[in-house]
């Protein structure tokens, strides 16, 4: 049993990682039977990252990644794996039942992977839990779970930063984008005790994330903004800080205009838009649906994207948006 290893597959952005840190916490193991596989938020199609050889007889956990896009690589690895658990808020429509195979997967747009993990561990590391969902751009949630918990409105504020800017961290084409590679990310705030001793530690992530976020926002904020009726659309330019705000600017806008869906189309070194979609917070549904519309788009109920959409489809894209949410 000593030899046990531990595969941990999560997404990179607030929600796998926070996930993550109240697993491990929770269900600790080695940093030497640890296998972590992540990447850049948009890296969803993880699994099968994981070969058969690594995965004979190992314990696999996949936290934040649609199952739809690792359905596959899933039951290619159950037969060699000792077991799977796998949670997540994205669309399953292609879950299936496997002896090996336990799942916690909710996809209301209400909830978010880190919620259902801290679900699954009655509280016991409900912060990180917390600051997840702000991340995720669900602040009524979160707010709910503050007051519930009982923490105060210094301390929302604080889980709120933490999450935003642990989220923000996982935008971009690739790691080389990022302040700090996911799996890195995760392993130094495993040192904590909780986010509130991370942002405590002048010299943990958090002062470099927030002084990045801070420098990358006023460029967002200077972006060229289409408006066409319940739709509000931003376009960025092809640049680092512009990859790495583009989904967090996308919940802070629909957070400041809850009546209108945002768009937020980020141009790629292929010549395309990369594409956040956030549904109107009124009516918090339907992104994925959208999203799903157009080749390399998909995403769940309130948030989805497109990896690249032709520069000639905006105009068609913003147009489906709009139609979608004027009924």
């Amino acid at each position: 049993m000593s030899n046990q290893m531990y595969i941990d597959i999560f997404n990179g952005d607030a929600d796998g990682i926070l996930s993550l840190v109240q697993w491990r916490k929770a269900n600790p193991v080695a940093k030497d039977k640890q296998v972590l596989v992540t990447g850049v938020k948009r890296d969803i199609s993880l699994v099968k990252q994981v070969d058969t050889k690594i995965a004979q007889d190992a314990v696999l956990t996949v936290l934040d990644v649609s199952f739809d896009k690792n359905a596959e690589a899933v039951e290619q690895i159950l037969p060699f794996c000792e077991s799977l658990f796998y949670c997540d808020h994205h669309k399953a429509d292609k879950l299936f039942d496997h002896p090996k195979l336990t799942t916690k997967i909710d996809t209301v747009p209400t909830v978010c992977t880190a919620l259902l993990v801290n679900d699954r561990l009655d509280d016991a590391y409900a912060s990180w839990a917390v600051a997840a969902a702000f991340g995720d751009g669900l602040d009524g949630v979160a707010n709910e779970q503050v007051n519930r918990l009982g923490f105060s409105e210094a301390q929302r504020d604080q889980l709120k930063e933490f999450g935003v800017l642990v989220n923000y961290n996982g935008y971009g084409s690739a790691v080389s984008d990022l302040h700090f590679a996911p799996d890195e990310l995760y392993l130094k705030l495993m040192n904590y005790a909780s986010p509130f001793e991370v942002i405590d530690d002048a010299s943990s992530p958090f002062a470099t994330l927030q002084a990045g976020y801070k420098n990358d926002m006023q460029h967002a904020q200077n972006a060229e903004v289409i408006e066409q009726g319940q739709v509000r659309a931003v376009i960025l330019e092809d640049a680092d800080w512009a990859r790495r705000i583009s989904g967090t600017y996308g919940n802070q806008l629909a957070a400041q205009h809850p009546e209108q869906a945002i768009v937020v189309a980020t141009i790629n070194d292929k010549g395309s838009y990369t594409i956040s979609l956030r549904a109107p917070k009124s009516n918090p549904f339907g992104a994925s649906t959208i999203c799903s519309q157009f080749a390399t788009g998909g995403g769940r109920e309130g948030a989805a994207g497109v990896n690249e959409l032709p520069i000639t489809e905006l105009g068609k894209f913003i147009k489906t948006v709009q139609n979608h949410y004027q009924a």
